[in-house]
């Protein structure tokens, strides 16, 4: 039976997020901090899986903002939380959309693909692809399994306070190679991997201050090694 995004409680992550305190906490600010650097001051963004809405309500207000997700739970919980102008958001699916092409500046896909068939990542690609304007970017994240991840998996499995396992949901794995290839093969003419989230969020364990002091030496060290537990891939058509 395939797992049902929809058990997970409505705004749990948004609410780790809003926590600020911990590993886990400092981890989705880490991220998302790297992220909205990379989407910038665009005109118009879609997140695809943006889950309860925290990214959307992170973005700059002048940023026309669409939000689309596959669990109503989820999707009512951000309405409700971030809704308002120039930020919406739809329960479906980008491959149902009926945009135009060269719709949006940028389009982020943050932590899904691991969740899907290869198959479908590549036509949610392919799509990304189409409803970029010219010179927009697509900003994908997803977990770097040629780096310690499955150790740090084991682990959450092991300690987070969620009824399921990440094995039942990460059903598709990627290193830096095979993103790459991924998004080249979707069609796009510029591809950039690489890897980044290594030891400053675990620093948050002592305290939050001393985690952001080490933010920019864990990105140089964990992208010139690529070590770093998280992919980052900036893609442009």
């Amino acid at each position: 039976m395939a797992y049902s995004y929809d058990s997970i409680p409505a705004g749990y992550y948004d609410a780790v997020f809003h926590r600020r305190a911990g590993i886990q906490s400092k981890w989705h600010h880490d991220k998302f901090r790297r992220i909205i650097a990379e989407i910038g001051k665009t005109g118009r963004h879609l997140d695809f899986g943006c889950g309860p809405g925290t990214l959307i309500g992170l973005l700059d207000k002048e940023v026309q903002s669409l939000g689309l997700d596959i669990a109503a739970p989820q999707i009512e919980y951000a309405r409700q939380r971030y809704g308002g102008p120039n930020k919406e958001f739809l329960e479906q699916s980008v491959l149902q959309t009926s945009f135009r092409a060269q719709s949006f500046d940028t389009i982020s896909c943050i932590d899904v693909i691991e969740h899907l068939p290869r198959k479908l990542s590549l036509d949610i690609a392919r799509e990304s692809k189409r409803l970029l304007r010219e010179g927009g970017k697509l900003v994908i994240t997803t977990p770097n399994y040629k780096s310690a991840w499955p150790a740090l998996e084991w682990v959450l499995n092991k300690t987070a306070k969620v009824s399921y396992d990440y094995e039942e949901q990460h059903i598709c794995q990627y290193s830096v190679s095979t993103l790459g290839e991924l998004l080249r093969q979707a069609g796009f003419s510029k591809v950039d991997v690489t890897t980044f989230m290594l030891f400053s969020p675990f620093a948050a364990a002592l305290t939050w201050r001393f985690s952001d002091s080490l933010w920019s030496l864990d990105r140089i060290v964990s992208a010139n090694l690529g070590i770093g537990l998280s992919l980052l891939a900036i893609a442009t058509p």
